[in-house]
């Protein structure tokens, strides 16, 4: 972020046409595009993503109106492509794209197997930029980096760079921290161009600290709210940019403005620290509700799904993806550890594998969650080993924009053909994942016949879980195996709404079962996770709910 910010300040009003790849495009990079240095996005995501996922409009009006061209990728096929330039080869093999509608691109290819496997083979070509931005937690004076686990696609950048790295570190140390932290050390000297020491250089966004010498911050959930509030007009946004980034001239003053906010992003990344958080008020504002409301029904739904699945299959890998489906994640590995005795790990796509969620932030790459997981690693050992390997037995649970009757899913462009998000890491994990299950909200607008664009093919779609009910596939077509409680409506009454607000003629499973409402401890276990429920929406009305017979 801090490397951003200076492009911009660099390089506003001159529109040098940038081609800018990045495995997403967020918060305050929106300026890249809006101050016109961007002629070419190459990125997965292009959007907002703290603490909740969507669309970001300035970007959106960009795309669409052609001031700026996307080249839409997946985040695993965007890290082997920088491999691939990485290693110098031409390409790289890849497992994701076939069947989606990312597969017609300049970027892919199917070769024949010229070792006679039978199948062809899905190839990208390498991806070579002139220079990569790298953050870094610190760096010494010869320029060797210490990057902040997980490491995301950050090491295979600095080697694909046809020039090398600008690096921003949070601290410049003497180099017997960095002898100290060898295993740190991803890109070295030899890799570095420049080295500018900016400390909360990756600010709104947290930074994970494993050493003594450089501390930690945790994400900015007030500088977040204020900068998605400002994205949704132009003239807002300009205001933004003109206090924030053309309005300083530097990254030491961007953090001055923070004021008693920098340190206390800090103080919060302490471990252990969110416990004070959880006062015996906001515990009781967060668990007092009773009954529940249809999200709180879908995520809890979803997570029996994840549990049932793992539970039958003995998976032990649950990835989890973003919005509901984190949260539903979430509360199936606690499910699964504290009630099934099952040592089933998460993973995440950035490169965190075996976290246990801690209360408080339901956003995914979340600091205080890092911590206490058993390893962290890079994009290509989670997407491509974890979830979709040789050894594969993930169960991923990812949410959708749309999803067809095939399980096709599309988060990338809308059906009056506007720019929604992109892909992320969900083409991947719907490519090459075990089992995949998809949890939205329900309505003719998501539920739809037939996806404009298959950001992600529905092959290995299992389950979807809506806000009325589970769907199932069955001999390749999705059937309504259970419904969702409501109140004072008949069971003929809640069956005919689900099939009024579901794009396509689902059959009907053989015997339909009303599902159980949530319990008690699923629900104060959820609230736990979403305190402030940016995801679980309105506090519920109702003290009971009741389906009338």
């Amino acid at each position: 972020m801090a490397a951003s910010n200076a492009l911009v300040r660099c390089f506003a009003g001159s529109q040098p046409g940038f081609t800018i790849s990045s495995a997403g495009l967020v918060a305050n990079q929106t300026a890249l595009v809006s101050e016109k240095l961007v002629r070419k996005l190459v990125v997965s995501f292009a959007g907002e993503n703290y603490p909740t996922p969507g669309p970001n409009r300035l970007l959106q009006d960009a795309i669409n109106s052609g001031a700026v061209s996307i080249e839409n990728v997946s985040l695993l096929a965007l890290y082997q492509r920088l491999a691939a330039g990485a290693l110098g080869t031409p390409f790289a093999a890849t497992r994701s794209w076939r069947g989606s509608s990312l597969q017609p691109s300049e970027s892919f290819a199917l070769v024949p197997d010229p070792f006679g496997g039978g199948d062809p083979v899905g190839v990208v070509s390498a991806l070579v930029p002139d220079i990569s931005f790298v953050h870094a937690l610190a760096a010494d004076t010869e320029g060797n980096l210490l990057l902040a686990p997980p490491f995301g696609e950050g090491e295979t950048a600095a080697f694909a760079a046809r020039l090398g790295v600008v690096a921003t570190v949070e601290r410049i140390v003497a180099p017997d921290v960095v002898q100290r932290n060898a295993s740190l050390v991803k890109v070295p000297a030899y890799r570095v161009l420049s080295v500018s020491e900016a400390p909360l250089g990756g600010h709104p966004y947290g930074l994970y600290s494993p050493i003594d010498e450089v501390p930690g911050y945790v994400e900015d959930y007030a500088f977040f709210a204020d900068l998605r509030a400002a994205t949704g007009n132009r003239n807002d946004f300009g205001r933004w940019v003109a206090e924030w980034i053309l309005g300083v001239r530097s990254h030491g003053e961007y953090v001055a403005n923070l004021g008693e906010r920098a340190n206390e992003l800090r103080s919060a990344a302490q471990a252990g620290r969110w416990r004070e958080e959880l006062t015996p008020e906001v515990l009781s504002a967060a668990l007092s509700p009773q009954g529940w409301n249809s999200n709180e029904m879908m995520v809890v739904a979803a997570s029996r799904a994840v549990v049932d699945r793992v539970k039958g299959a003995d998976s032990p890998i649950i990835e989890a993806g973003v919005g509901f489906a984190n949260l539903a994640a979430w509360l199936a590995v606690s499910h699964l550890r504290l009630r099934e005795g099952i040592e089933a790990d998460l993973v995440a796509e950035i490169g965190i594998y075996g976290y246990m969620p801690q209360p408080g932030d339901p956003f995914i790459f979340s600091h205080r969650n890092l911590a206490g997981c058993k390893s962290m690693t890079g994009t290509e050992s989670i997407l491509g080993m974890y979830v979709g390997g040789r050894h594969n037995q993930c169960v991923a649970i990812i949410g959708a924009a749309q999803i067809d009757a095939q399980g096709n899913i599309n988060s990338t462009y809308g059906d009056n053909g506007r720019f929604l998000v992109g892909s992320g890491g969900a083409n991947d994990i719907a490519s090459t994942a075990k089992e995949v299950i998809v949890v939205t909200q329900q309505s003719r607008r998501r539920l739809v016949k037939s996806v404009p664009y298959i950001t992600s093919p529905g092959d290995r779609v299992s389950t979807v879980v809506t806000d009325k009910g589970v769907f199932r596939k069955m001999l390749g077509e999705f059937a309504l195996v259970e419904y969702f409680p409501q109140k004072n409506r008949t069971r003929r009454e809640i069956l005919q709404d689900i099939r009024e607000t579901c794009g396509w003629d689902f059959k009907e499973a053989a015997e339909i079962i009303e599902s159980p409402v949530p319990g008690s401890d699923e629900l104060d276990r959820l609230r736990l996770f979403d305190i402030k429920r940016d995801f679980l929406g309105p506090r519920p009305m109702h003290t009971v709910q009741e389906t009338a017979p």
